[in-house]
């Protein structure tokens, strides 16, 4: 044991109770029609050829920002399929009551050092709102810490001082490509492929994806290859986000085809050096859950400088409140994180598939945020306008660390902490053996993150560094305080106690007037880690200001980060994060 570990973080009864082997689990769970199933891929469209892009990325047009008076484009409703036959209706509140992870928060809630986090390193603003939601989001790399919003601005910042070094529109990139990426609708993702220190920038069209990657590491040098890939309905592939792994990039979508969401893998390596793309593929995830017009399958995301166990394959999650998404077959003491493990062979679709659902069950939680086919259930002070929860999907990014002893996932969404509509924040962590390349998989620790007040959290993204640390940040609102939407974070040590985030709550920003829009808000945030001191946090999401929402961001980094280095990197040294 380490000088700054505690002893009995993880009990032998703790990690019997909840560290259940994912093949175990799918046995168990058969019960709850939820028997995980193999289906093969299918290619979509042909081979794509990229459209070399050389520009001068300080001549491009301005962005016209959006002003105090001008009109507020509002995006409409996330995609909303029809449920499908079976499928449970809205359900009527079922008096859940208490989260049963909040006391363990509750305990911890006093006055707490932050650890090194309590004051930013940096803390400024980033695009203000042109269309709403925004839809912020960031990825930090070697020199740089790009942004992203809705309709589609890019805002490259200086990572260590926050000038700010160019700012473009996405879709001037594609000016004169042949392609519909000129006209591309939003909903932004970007990813810093630090295994080869290239920029990812998407985003959707009504029938597409379009994927710009840097032909070096150096965003502002002018030099993308640009892909556009036909959605496999044809239609809007809604929500799509994308996870970096060796052999493909990973997207799930709220895209529905041949009664399942579709999720996708993009050909990585010819991307990278801007050689045509092998067909995407395809992969229809089946049964979908009961209860939410909205979902899609969260991929992991990987970060950190080891790469995954040789042929480990492609994962992607999402959380099942039994209860409300197979209620005729319940598990009345546990809910579960349902992981997806992707195999693709570009040459051969036939080779490919998607495995699923590996149900992993942890404690109860509530999914039922003023129903779950409503999407606004946050009150505000000030404004009857009611917020959108985004409570459906397990929030962007799932991260993906691996140790060398072993594997990390850390995800986080959104529930009801009190049975009475108070947004909190699940979190969990996921662990499986350094070697191990499939299944495996165990729950580490998991906690709910509220403080016993009547502010609703929300919104949340979270990332661990190379220590084990973890940062979360959430949008924030009070309506009985007065407390206006506003950016928050927290955080723990790894050698912390289980299942809290002790180290402070702490004020990025706080809002100064409630959201007068229609009450869309931001659909995602991002936390984020600088991929060279593998220590400090980035994060970025909205916060109110008069009446509509602008951006903010903040970096972060615990004193005691690199302190533990040598337990997760040298063999024979103890992992604070095992039992």
């Amino acid at each position: 044991m380490t000088a700054n570990q505690s002893p009995g973080i993880f009990t032998p009864f703790y990690t019997a109770l909840l560290g259940l082997t994912l093949s175990s689990v799918a046995m168990a769970q058969s019960v709850n029609d939820m028997v995980p199933v193999t289906r093969s891929a299918q290619s979509v469209g042909t081979t794509v050829y990229p459209v070399r892009i050389s520009v001068d990325m300080f001549a491009l047009p301005a962005v016209q920002t959006w002003q105090p008076g001008d009109p507020l484009p509002v995006r409409p409703p996330r995609q909303q399929s029809p449920p499908q036959s079976g499928m449970v209706t809205d359900p009527a509140p079922r008096g859940f009551g208490q989260d049963p992870l909040l006391a363990a928060q509750l305990a911890v809630r006093g006055p707490v050092e932050g650890g090194g986090i309590e004051t930013p390193l940096l803390n400024q603003d980033g695009f203000a709102q042109s269309g709403s939601p925004s839809d912020v989001i960031a990825d930090v790399g070697r020199q740089f810490y790009i942004q992203v919003i809705n309709a589609t601005p890019v805002r490259i910042f200086d990572k260590v001082t926050g000038a700010v070094v160019t700012t473009f529109e996405l879709s001037d990139l594609a000016a004169g490509s042949g392609t519909g990426c000129g006209g591309g609708s939003g909903d932004p993702v970007i990813n810093f492929d630090q295994l080869a220190d290239r920029w990812v920038i998407s985003e959707f069209t009504g029938d597409s994806i379009c994927v710009y990657v840097s032909a070096d590491t150096d965003p502002t040098s002018g030099n993308w290859f640009l892909y556009e890939f036909a959605s496999a309905s044809g239609t809007l592939p809604d929500y799509f986000k994308i996870g970096v792994w060796p052999d493909a990039y990973y997207v799930g979508a709220n895209d529905t085809l041949n009664g399942g969401r579709t999720n996708y893998a993009f050909d990585r390596s010819n991307m990278l050096a801007g050689n045509p793309a092998r067909p995407a593929q395809v992969f229809i995830s089946l049964p979908e859950l009961g209860g939410y017009n909205f979902q899609l399958l969260q991929p992991a995301d990987l970060d950190g400088t080891i790469l995954p166990p040789a042929g480990a394959p492609g994962i992607l999650l999402r959380h099942r409140d039994d209860e409300v998404h197979n209620a005729s077959n319940i598990d009345p003491l546990a809910d579960f994180i349902d992981l997806f493990e992707i195999t693709v062979d570009f040459d051969d679709a036939a080779n490919s598939s998607i495995a699923g659902p590996f149900p992993l069950p942890v404690s109860e939680f509530d999914s039922d945020l003023c129903g779950t086919f409503t999407f606004n259930c946050v009150q505000q002070a000030g404004s009857g306008v009611i917020l959108d929860s985004v409570a459906e999907p397990i929030m962007w990014r799932v991260q993906y660390r691996h140790f060398g002893a072993e594997q990390i996932m850390l995800g986080s969404f959104t529930v009801d902490v009190d049975g009475n509509d108070l947004h909190g924040v699940r979190w969990f962590i996921l662990r499986r053996d350094g070697n191990t390349t499939s299944q495996g998989w165990t729950l580490q620790q998991e906690g709910t993150y509220a403080l016993g007040d009547s502010t609703n959290r929300w919104l949340p993204s979270i990332a661990m560094d190379q220590s084990g640390n973890v940062l979360l940040g959430v949008s924030a609102t009070d309506p009985v305080t007065g407390v206006f939407p506003s950016i928050r974070y927290a955080g723990r040590f790894a050698d912390d106690p289980p299942g809290t985030l002790p180290r402070g709550e702490f004020t990025l920003i706080e809002g100064s007037a409630p959201n007068s829009s229609t009450g869309r808000w931001g659909d995602y945030a991002s936390v984020t880690v600088d991929p060279d001191d593998d220590c400090t946090f980035y994060l970025s999401s909205e916060y109110n200001e008069t009446t509509v929402s602008s951006t903010r961001l903040g970096a972060f980094r615990f004193t005691q980060c690199g302190s533990l280095q040598e337990v997760f990197f040298v063999d024979g040294f103890e992992d604070p994060l095992q039992p």
